[in-house]
């Protein structure tokens, strides 16, 4: 069973989409910029109503995110709200939370990292660029394949997992790849802001190779080339 209909959940469809045990929750707040309190008790209500009404799967599949672990995001208003989540879904009695990066797939929705450097880049559009920062890219995919290794195993139920690239890049790094795509020079101001933070991938790493994942030298150039060339 599969709630929602944006990436995630169109990714866990061929797998979990007729699957009564396993509930993927794969729908809410999709800004990880929004303040809106309206947004997020929607998001509250309808996640409630849905481990009401999955308390028989064997495991109900909640997204969080990795920026928790973020000093300059997690106190934001959304991953306040994430973390909020996740102890609602925490009273399901066998759940699994999956904290995300950025996640990287064909969706129409402007607010992705990459979605928004490839639209400022082709229009030719300034942004800042956060010098200090470096963010962990990751297939849609390779969330779907990793995941799905991680349900099969009972002894993670109950737990929290990092599903992300081993590797962080540097944000410059990001932007030169998105330009050789767009074959355009990005018009952007470097502003010393933004940090790089540990993610915990212990949990993820003993699966990588069953689900077929490997984070190789060339992982963030055949992304961007598989989605934006």
């Amino acid at each position: 069973m599969i709630i929602g209909s944006g990436l995630l959940a169109h990714a866990f469809s061929r797998e979990f989409l007729h699957c009564a045990d396993v509930c993927i929750y794969a729908a809410g707040v999709s800004n990880s910029s929004c303040t809106n309190t309206h947004e997020f008790e929607r998001e509250r209500q309808r996640l409630a109503q849905a481990v009401q009404q999955a308390l028989y799967v064997n495991t109900f599949v909640y997204f969080g995110t990795c920026s928790v672990s973020d000093p300059g995001a997690r106190n934001t208003p959304y991953v306040q709200h994430k973390l909020a989540m996740e102890q609602l879904v925490r009273t399901h009695p066998r759940c699994l939370i999956l904290r995300l990066p950025q996640v990287v797939g064909k969706t129409p929705n402007p607010h992705t990292l990459l979605n928004f450097l490839y639209a400022r880049i082709s229009r030719s559009e300034s942004f800042e660029l956060w010098g200090s920062a470096k963010r962990s890219i990751i297939d849609v995919e390779d969330v779907a394949a990793i995941a799905e290794q991680l349900i099969a195993i009972n002894s993670v139920q109950n737990t929290v997992a990092y599903i992300a690239n081993v590797v962080n890049y540097r944000m410059v790094d990001i932007v030169h790849e998105m330009e050789r795509v767009v074959g355009k020079r990005a018009v952007y101001d470097v502003v010393e802001r933004g940090s790089e933070y540990f993610i915990d991938t212990s949990v993820m790493l003993p699966v990588l190779e069953k689900a077929g994942v490997k984070f190789g030298n060339d992982y963030l150039e055949k992304v961007i080339d598989r989605y934006y060339k």
